[in-house]
């Protein structure tokens, strides 16, 4: 008897806190929400090169029939104001959960902190959390530097390496990597692969038009001595395999080149920025022996160069680089 009786207190112990969990639990599923905010379909993202650009949101409910009626954008350089509701935008009639914002304009390098209010059909505000882009060059007249490449033949095989030491005198706050190529780029910071991207960037018209990537490197540098590397592959620039669509023949075909831009902000709010520019080193004396789009990577082992994209390695053998346009 005595243990049925715990049993029956066990059960009923723990059917109260189900119950009560539940409670909790619808009160959190009928909850209305902004949420998803996003600029160019992707989330805080940086290096934003539109001057209207596209922000969207999601009104999320499980209230039947809710929808929007009417939005308001408040958008700003100070997080704080856009927050407390200081920096307000105005009030529109509306469905629209996409918006190329065109209210003002924005400057190059310059992070943007936005919000959503809206207003639903059930009478109701409801508020998103704050969100945020920044701005990449929005300028070509905005590129420092030049473009560099080993200056070797187009029927070279192996692909060209390059490097460059900096030396960063304070405390850095934020770093941006703006990176373009005639040809693919592997960038690396002090010894590290940056970002994810593989075969970038993609294929253009070279003569007309190139693409750039930002990333954030501000975890990778530190403050004092520091080496930036870069591999770069020939790509559809220097078509070498012959194939169906005579890209070997194009021309804009050159040897590739690149051209990049480090935007390092200091602690004290100085911006300092290193360039491209001949002063890099580069040799093709690295593993990568032969690439190409169509017919692969072919890499030698036993050509390797163990910390040639770290601080103190011995570069006195390798050559300057060269500026082209």
């Amino acid at each position: 008897m005595r243990k049925n009786r715990l049993h029956v207190l066990t059960w009923l112990a723990t059917g109260c806190v189900f119950f009560v969990m539940s409670a909790a639990s619808c009160a959190e599923e009928t909850k209305t929400t902004v949420e998803n905010l996003r600029c160019e379909y992707l989330t805080d993202p940086i290096g934003i090169d539109i001057p209207g650009p596209r922000l969207t949101w999601n009104l999320s409910s499980r209230t039947h029939g809710l929808r929007q009626t009417a939005y308001r954008i408040d958008l700003g350089t100070d997080s704080l104001a856009v927050a407390s509701g200081e920096i307000a935008g105005e009030k529109t009639e509306s469905e629209d959960m996409l918006v190329f914002y065109t209210q003002g304009e924005f400057k190059p390098f310059t992070k943007y902190y936005w919000k959503v209010t809206v207003w639903a059909n059930d009478g109701e505000e409801y508020v998103s959390p704050v969100a945020n882009f920044e701005m990449g060059m929005m300028d070509r007249r905005n590129w420092q530097g030049e473009w560099i490449s080993d200056g070797r033949s187009v029927d070279e095989k192996p692909a060209p390496y390059f490097r460059k030491e900096i030396l960063l005198n304070k405390k850095v706050v934020s770093a941006r990597a703006y990176i373009t190529s005639a040809g693919l780029y592997a960038l690396s910071v002090n010894g590290r692969r940056v970002g994810d991207h593989h075969l970038d960037p993609m294929y253009t018209t070279f003569d007309t038009r190139t693409l750039y990537a930002s990333y954030d490197v501000s975890h990778l540098l530190r403050e004092g001595e520091n080496a930036i590397g870069v591999i770069l592959g020939n790509g559809w620039y220097n078509h070498q395999s012959t194939a169906v669509w005579d890209f070997e023949k194009a021309y804009w075909r050159g040897r590739p080149s690149f051209l990049l831009n480090v935007r390092v902000t200091y602690d004290d709010g100085s911006v300092q920025t290193f360039v491209t520019d001949r002063s890099w080193k580069t040799t093709d004396q690295g593993p990568v022996i032969f690439n190409s789009i169509y017919t692969a990577e072919h890499y030698d082992t036993r050509k390797e160069m163990p910390g040639w994209n770290k601080h103190a390695y011995a570069d006195s053998l390798w050559s300057q680089s060269v500026a082209v346009k």
